[in-house]
């Protein structure tokens, strides 16, 4: 290296140093928020930024906890392309962005499976659960119902005019039968339990993905000039574009009506609000008469009780965070992430004492036991689990 590359290093090093204090103290201006990710976005000061969060994930852990961690590895592993379904994961910049946020906010990530880690609480971690996976039942018109759990690609049944079928992606696809002309309105139900998703190719060519303990009721063929669902829990959709048949989204006393775009529905009945989360294009939102449009990169927050909605700028890796296989906090509490846990491990959360009230800022991977969630959560030294049979305890950490 020569010395005016020498210099440039330093350059570089100091004014990310700088940039990544304001960033934790929260006095980083828009255009120093814009230069911080330029640096994160650039491959040529990848061994900074790495080098930096090195420096500060051992600053924020005890000496006992402290311990190496392979972020070339990690940087190998969210860079390099994954088969998935449906849209494309976030690129790669985002993910390092979202590791910088979990360490300059004092919680240490690990991406490497065998990270090793101690158990710093009286509560014992006396067995460990696995993340949940591809899980849903297909009930037909008539009742009878489908396990998805482990079907081979092929045929499932047929209703009226279509053929449901499970591709070689693993999700349902309803095909209709080109030597039939029958039209039918049989409703199919497909449901993920807690522990499940599940994706489904309707008859219009419409994509939907659904989150754990969510469901969505549909036609086996769209009859007429609209096409109508009705979804329960959460579900991400990607409604194929057809002018002449507007396409609606029912739940509870809510409905969508878009004519082809993107878009997220959280509707959780243990939640206390619920929340339409527009992608692309766009949506028209009617709750008790009042409509609304929503634009890209919009949000719109409302409970099933409260006539008044309120509609925001959306976070969208956060939103999307499950479509990705990650867990994003974003200053969450401890109730909503253990709620997330409870779908998506399919446990019971118990707190022993009083509820904590603490939140978290950070990404953890979903594919992955649910010891290691909580033993990252547990860096901060708030809190505290443990784990027997089917049951998280939770108890708040006392103060030394």
């Amino acid at each position: 290296m020569n010395n005016q590359e020498h210099q440039m290093t330093l350059g570089t090093n100091d004014r990310l140093a700088e940039l990544f204090q304001k960033y934790v103290d929260k006095s980083i201006t828009e255009e120093e928020h814009a230069e911080l990710f330029v640096y994160i976005r650039n491959p040529e000061t990848k061994d900074q930024v790495l080098a930096f969060l090195d420096e500060h994930n051992k600053k924020v852990q005890s000496d006992a906890l402290v311990h190496e961690i392979d972020w070339d590895g990690m940087y190998a592993n969210i860079t390099s392309p994954k088969k998935s379904v449906g849209p494309e994961r976030a690129p790669w910049w985002k993910y390092l962005a979202a590791a910088v946020v979990l360490i300059v906010a004092g919680v240490a990530i690990y991406y490497s499976p065998n990270y090793p880690s101690k158990n710093s609480s009286p509560l014992a971690y006396h067995n460990d659960i696995k993340p949940g996976g591809e899980r849903a039942v297909l009930t037909l018109a008539d009742g009878s119902e489908i396990v998805l759990d482990g079907n081979a690609p092929g045929k499932l049944a047929t209703q009226g005019g279509i053929s449901i079928e499970k591709d070689a992606n693993g999700q349902v696809v309803y095909v209709a039968k080109k030597e039939s002309g029958e039209a039918t309105a049989k409703i199919n139900t497909l449901s993920t339990p807690a522990g499940g998703k599940f994706s489904v190719v309707l008859a219009d060519g419409s994509k939907v993905w659904l989150n754990a303990s969510s469901s969505i009721k549909f036609p086996a063929e769209f009859v007429g000039n609209e096409r109508r669902v009705e979804i329960k829990g959460e579900a991400y959709f990607e409604v194929a574009k057809d002018q002449s048949r507007p396409f609606y989204v029912r739940n509870g006393s809510s409905e969508i009506k878009v004519l082809g775009t993107h878009f997220n529905v959280m509707a959780y009945p243990d939640e206390y609000r619920s929340a339409l989360t527009l992608l692309e294009g766009s949506v028209q939102f009617t709750k008790n008469g009042q409509s609304q449009l929503l634009k890209p990169g919009k949000q719109i927050v409302y409970t099933e009780t409260d006539a008044e909605t309120k509609q925001q700028s959306a976070d969208i890796e956060e939103v999307m965070a499950w479509k990705n296989d990650l867990f994003v906090f974003n200053n969450t509490s401890i109730d909503e992430i253990m709620k997330e846990l409870m779908r998506w491990y399919n446990v019971k959360i118990k707190y022993e004492g009083e509820k904590p009230d603490i939140s978290f800022t950070g990404v953890i991977p979903r594919n992955t036991n649910v010891s290691k969630v909580l033993k990252t959560l547990e860096l901060t030294e708030d809190v505290v689990f443990g784990i027997e049979n089917n049951v998280i305890t939770c108890e708040k950490k006392p103060k030394k």
